[in-house]
């Protein structure tokens, strides 16, 4: 059942039963909600555990051989020690990807990525000039502790999220070690298992993280 959203989540006679916005219904003994920056109120009390923020993307025109070479040209991937740090790379195609924090709001226009096209020609002014290819954003979750989150709630059923925007990485890793870990076959988990813990005041996280965010970009500027 790909691409269908589980509306409701229940403990039915030991084992799980999930509806879907399809109207399908699938049951399970065992259950991972590994949702990140899009978890809902499907379980109690999660969405309130991490703050959603939006990661935003840029992508340019397939470079010409000559400007390839003088970026990155042994293919690094690069990320730099800025409080709202910036991330790039070359693609198989030649197109400089960059990317960083963007506004909290989901964006709406292509304006909401200006920041990036700005910190591009920064980085690499010799870009003056290409078309910006693609754009797209994305959310990560962020946790208190800064660390990926695992929670055994009920019986059969676990929670993994709270990447603070390196998934790639983590969850590739991390899903390895769950998986083993729900076969029996695993020696144990990188991370503890803890409670859910809301975090106070998660309703105002559009202020305070708008706040946190403009105090970094003033330290960043300052540095």
């Amino acid at each position: 059942h790909g691409q269908s959203r589980v509306r409701q989540l229940q403990r039915d006679g030991g084992r799980w039963t999930l509806e879907t916005d399809r109207g399908a219904r699938v049951r399970a003994s065992k259950v991972l909600l590994a949702t990140n920056g899009y978890t809902d109120d499907l379980w109690p009390g999660l969405r309130q555990t991490v703050i959603a923020a939006n990661s935003f993307i840029i992508a340019t025109r397939p470079l010409p051989a000559e400007l390839r070479q003088s970026i990155l040209p042994g293919g690094e991937v690069c990320s730099d020690a800025r409080r709202l740090l910036l991330y790039f790379k070359q693609d198989a195609q030649g197109r400089l990807l960059l990317g960083g924090r963007g506004p909290f709001s989901e964006p709406r226009r292509d304006a909401d990525w200006n920041h990036l096209e700005r910190s591009l020609l920064n980085l690499f002014p010799q870009l003056a000039g290409v078309p910006i290819e693609y754009r797209w954003s994305g959310r990560v979750a962020l946790t208190p502790s800064f660390l990926p989150q695992l929670h055994e709630p009920a019986p059969g059923l676990s929670i993994l999220l709270g990447y603070n925007g390196r998934g790639i990485a983590l969850s590739t890793l991390l899903g390895r070690h769950l998986a083993a870990r729900l076969t029996g076959a695993g020696q144990g988990f990188p991370f503890p298992v803890t409670p859910l813990r809301p975090i106070p005041l998660h309703g105002l996280q559009r202020l305070y993280l708008g706040a946190g965010i403009a105090w970094y970009r003033l330290l960043d500027a300052l540095g």
